[in-house]
């Protein structure tokens, strides 16, 4: 009889995410943004799950919401969005597993004005989607 394997609910909820980002915030590969819409709801549960707050959330959320095509400078700040995050996610460590994920999100962002686009959803999703599970706001 095989040993059982206890899987951690967090772990594995993340690395489904994981599994799914990029062709999330791909327009040409999700086109009707079904997987777009999964992975915001799963990134919400993960970051109340994580014990994330909302107040924990928002400096970065207000970077990605001011990021624009129109702006010249719109992909330094994505990528300086990284360094961002990885600050937040050192002062508060749940955070960690949602920084991984907009990491791997943002190579695919930085292909288009479409993808911007949808990693802004995809941020705004996974932050409504946090409230809606019950994350806390401090």
């Amino acid at each position: 009889m095989p040993a059982q394997q206890n899987v951690n609910p967090i772990v594995s909820l993340k690395n489904d995410i994981l599994s799914k980002i990029q062709t999330a915030i791909d327009p040409s590969k999700d086109k009707d943004g079904t997987v777009l819409a999964e992975v915001s709801e799963k990134t919400g549960q993960l970051l109340k799950d994580c014990g994330v707050t909302v107040t924990q959330l928002r400096k970065v959320f207000t970077e990605v919401k001011r990021l624009s095509p129109d702006d010249e400078n719109y992909k330094y700040k994505l990528n300086l969005l990284k360094a961002k995050l990885a600050y937040t996610a050192g002062r508060f460590p749940k955070i960690k597993d949602f920084q991984e994920i907009v990491n791997k999100a943002i190579p695919v962002a930085l292909q288009s004005p479409d993808a911007l686009s949808r990693f802004k959803d995809f941020f705004e999703g996974a932050v409504a989607y946090h409230k809606y599970y019950g994350g806390k706001e401090q």
